[in-house]
């Protein structure tokens, strides 16, 4: 289906049908990304666990995990939500189907040819930003540019006045993002080494993180709630002042991430104070987003896609306070090189933007396909692994790295230290795999969907007749 589309009309091509192949890739990608983590997770706890070849070796599987998530899973079902809300809050199509489905075409074959390279060995040895440049200048070329041009043009042509906070994240987000990932992978076109490659490498992972994982799934959020509850957003000023306050506090130079760094001490302490400034967008977001809540907090019990918008939303307030405080030099000193910051790095990215990107994915495919959801009872089993196989996964590492912290001031041999967290990387590997568990259930139930679901009546909302028989 999608080869055909892909060589059709524009005007030939339904409406929504790229978001819907963003939709299932993203799913896909979610599953390969988890079972991927999940056998890394098994070598940590199971040190004899596959041993004696190279390429199931934990230095060549952990890198493809990580960006098999950052921009299979996440990534693309933040495209899949562009594509699905930017024309629904522009009263539009989208500005052009066609590209949107090369998109993603593209998008699939950059990143698994990338995947599979770094498999093999062959990468740039930056993490987050491992693919070799020629994959770069691609996921550049055929990955960001259309999508943030497909999202800029149809804001451009929409068909209502003003734009919605939403589409104010969208647009800028696609922009920086563009910015980012150029400027981030300059070590690598201009063969920069030592000190700047290491500061460009994380100035360019954190502000991945910050100014577009963080902003688009705050989107989703924006959207998501006021559409299922019906409440019209809180406050459209604390939405301005998320917005401008992201783009000012969380685009911080990242030298926090070398506090130990021969770094200027301005930098440095720039980096930490304006990184304990991103409380300010934070308490404006999840305040917006509760408060818009009022009258229908029933919903959180009876409503899917509300439930893991709600859950991702409250997980910004514990992400938040760590990002803050862990970039001061004291805790930051503590927590450096730890379990904790693997435990913070996955409250990021599998707790808040995951819960997020999932109620987009649930609701968009739904609403798109015009199909009520297969399985209910297997919607709410995906929510409690995922949930539940998360706050294992984070709390044993957090415990782990305040035991590594510990070791390290103490100056505990490293061997005690390596024994005494061992059974947190068992209940790791337990809660990773729980995670990936509900990701192969939720595919199932999303294809079914679209084969066997419920017709959706013209004028009604798939969430809905959730409930209804």
């Amino acid at each position: 289906m999608l080869l055909k589309y892909l060589f059709a009309k524009n005007e030939n091509i339904p409406a929504g049908s790229a978001a819907v192949f963003f939709g299932f890739s993203s799913i896909i990608w979610f599953m390969i990304g988890t079972g991927l983590g999940s056998f890394n997770a098994a070598k940590l706890a199971f040190p004899d666990f596959v041993t004696g070849v190279e390429m199931f070796a934990f230095g060549h599987m952990r890198q493809v995990h990580v960006l098999a998530v950052i921009f299979g899973w996440i990534s693309m079902a933040f495209a899949m939500a562009m594509m699905y809300i930017t024309p629904v809050l522009g009263n539009t199509r989208l500005w052009s189907e066609k590209l949107g489905l090369w998109n993603c075409f593209m998008w699939n074959v950059a990143l698994s040819l990338g995947l599979t390279l770094m498999w093999t060995g062959i990468t740039s040895g930056r993490e987050y930003s491992d693919f070799p440049w020629p994959l770069d200048l691609a996921v550049a070329a055929f990955i960001t540019i259309p999508l943030a041009v497909n999202v800029w043009m149809t804001i451009l042509k929409r068909r209502t006045q003003g734009i919605y906070t939403t589409n104010w994240f969208f647009a800028a987000s696609t922009f920086m993002l563009i910015i980012v990932f150029l400027v981030g992978n300059l070590p690598e076109y201009f063969h920069l080494t030592g000190l700047t490659e290491a500061y460009m490498t994380w100035w360019f992972a954190h502000n991945v993180l910050g100014l577009w994982i963080t902003p688009v799934a705050a989107a989703i959020a924006y959207y998501v709630i006021p559409k299922v509850t019906g409440n019209p957003l809180y406050s459209h000023r604390i939405g301005h002042l998320h917005f401008w306050s992201i783009v000012v506090f969380y685009s911080t130079p990242a030298a926090h991430h070398l506090m130990s760094a021969p770094l200027p001490e301005w930098l440095k302490s720039f980096a930490s104070v304006e990184g304990v400034l991103i409380l300010v967008p934070a308490i404006a977001f999840v305040s917006n987003i509760l408060l818009t809540m009022q009258g229908k907090w029933n919903m959180f019990v009876e409503n899917l896609e509300v439930r893991f918008t709600v859950v991702g939303v409250l997980l910004a307030i514990p992400l938040n306070m760590q990002g803050g405080f862990q970039q001061t030099r004291s805790i930051n000193w503590y927590v450096h090189g730890t379990a904790w910051m693997v435990a913070h790095a996955h409250l990021a990215l599998l707790g808040f933007s995951t819960f997020l990107e999932a109620a987009a994915v649930y609701l968009g495919l739904q609403t798109l396909m015009k199909r009520k959801l297969y399985s209910l009872t297997l919607g709410n089993l995906h929510f409690w692994l995922l949930l539940i196989g998360f706050s294992i996964y984070w709390i044993s590492m957090t415990m782990a790295g305040l035991i590594q912290g510990a070791g390290k001031i103490y100056e505990v041999p490293y061997i005690d230290v390596v024994i005494a967290e061992h059974p947190y990387m068992i209940a790791r590997w337990l809660g990773g795999t729980m995670v990936f568990s509900s990701t192969i259930i939720w595919l199932f139930n999303m294809w079914m969907t679209a084969r066997a679901g419920t017709e959706v009546p013209v004028g009604r909302m798939p969430h809905e007749l959730a409930y209804e028989r």
